[in-house]
């Protein structure tokens, strides 16, 4: 079976997808790079395709942040050319569905509540009073965004740790079961 990589994943030894391409080399999955129109990896004859995030703060990027525009725009793509895309986010907190995510506190922000420096409430306060920004998104931003994503657009999104990525990338995609 062969695995369908999109060209513009970053590959090279060390990076954040070498467990996966470890995995699949040991179980003699085959991945040919090519550009993909949308998501990370396909196969033929599936109308899956499956786009992975390192973490939960690159999916809130994508969904609630300066990334948001292009991330519409490519589950819009998949949904009217009938496909189902997957967003697979890989974590270590053990969240296994969107409602999980409601707990989840942006680093930013936990990095300031740590020194006590500011008095800052995540997600009801308008501007984030260290740096006079926008406060980023927290949990229960995201896990509505993921909510919304999925009755629009039919994106379904899936959680794993980073080391059961590659296995969970074939299931979804169905070259394993």
């Amino acid at each position: 079976m062969i695995l369908y990589e999109d060209s513009r994943q970053q590959v090279h030894d060390g990076d954040k997808h070498a467990l996966k391409h470890e995995w699949w080399a040991a179980h003699g999955i085959q991945v040919e790079r090519r550009a993909l129109p949308y998501g990370d990896y396909m196969r033929d004859g599936s109308n899956v395709t499956v786009d992975t995030k390192r973490n939960v703060a690159e999916i809130a990027q994508n969904i609630c942040g300066k990334n948001h525009d292009r991330f519409r725009r490519e589950c819009q793509r998949a949904s009217a050319d009938g496909y189902r895309l997957v967003v697979l986010v890989e974590n270590v907190h053990g969240y296994e569905r969107p409602a999980d995510v409601i707990g989840w506190v942006n680093a930013h922000c936990r990095t300031c509540r740590l020194y006590k420096k500011y008095e800052c409430n995540p997600g009801t306060t308008p501007k984030c009073e260290r740096h006079g920004t926008k406060p980023p998104a927290q949990g229960p931003q995201v896990a509505a965004a993921m909510v919304t994503m999925s009755r629009k657009y039919g994106v379904r999104f899936a959680f794993c740790k980073p080391e059961d990525a590659g296995r969970v990338v074939c299931e979804e995609l169905g070259v394993i079961t």
